[in-house]
């Protein structure tokens, strides 16, 4: 779990500056503009911190689950990936196969950690963010939603870079998903003023 999150850190740090040049292009006043009362200028500057740090995790996190795997696992094609779902190779499509596996062989092991604890708890950020930065992901369909896409598009780009392919990594990655959603709920009960800095 800490090479992981090691790997992560080094890549939000090449993220950061680019990050940091493409928003001071597009961002259209500035964090403290004098026509800004002093409350609605902290708001703005809290929403563009919380928004660094989403934009900045959630970029680690791509760039870790597509880094490149085994070559021989590796789809060059749509047919190719066609054939390897087809054909099983590196790929789970039994819900609960791989969960089941790790709790009854391995429940001390790293591997349990890394693939069941870390692959729920890394998706907490991207169902907690949504909500926080934006009101319209507030619905709990529109959350329920993304929080099912983003781990579908990564399992489907990992058939093409040579990465397992595990149903059950959507099925962790959509409840730490859920779970985000649910601790904003929380958040806002504990801090009403935190719902304030969507948009």
């Amino acid at each position: 779990m800490a090479l992981y999150m090691r790997d992560m850190a080094f890549m939000m740090m090449y993220v950061f500056p680019m990050y940091c040049a493409g928003r001071i292009l597009v961002i259209r006043r500035k964090l403290f503009a004098e026509k800004e009362s002093f409350e609605m200028s902290l708001r703005t500057g809290a929403r563009e911190v919380v928004m660094a740090l989403f934009v900045l995790f959630m970029a680690g996190l791509l760039m870790l689950t597509f880094q490149n795997g085994q070559e021989w696992m590796r789809a060059r094609s749509m047919a190719e990936a066609i054939e390897r779902l087809r054909a099983g190779i590196g790929v789970n499509t039994t819900p609960f196969h791989t969960i089941r596996n790790y709790i009854k062989y391995a429940p001390t092991s790293d591997w349990l950690r890394v693939n069941i604890v870390g692959n729920i708890v890394m998706f907490i950020p991207w169902g907690f963010g949504l909500p926080l930065l934006w009101k319209k992901y507030r619905s709990f369909f529109m959350l329920a939603f993304l929080s099912l896409l983003l781990p579908v598009c990564i399992e489907f780009v990992q058939l093409f870079v040579g990465r397992t392919v595990d149903v059950d990594d959507v099925i962790l990655n959509f409840a730490g998903s859920m779970l985000g959603g649910a601790l904003f709920l929380i958040m806002r009960v504990l801090i009403p003023k935190i719902g304030k800095l969507a948009k």
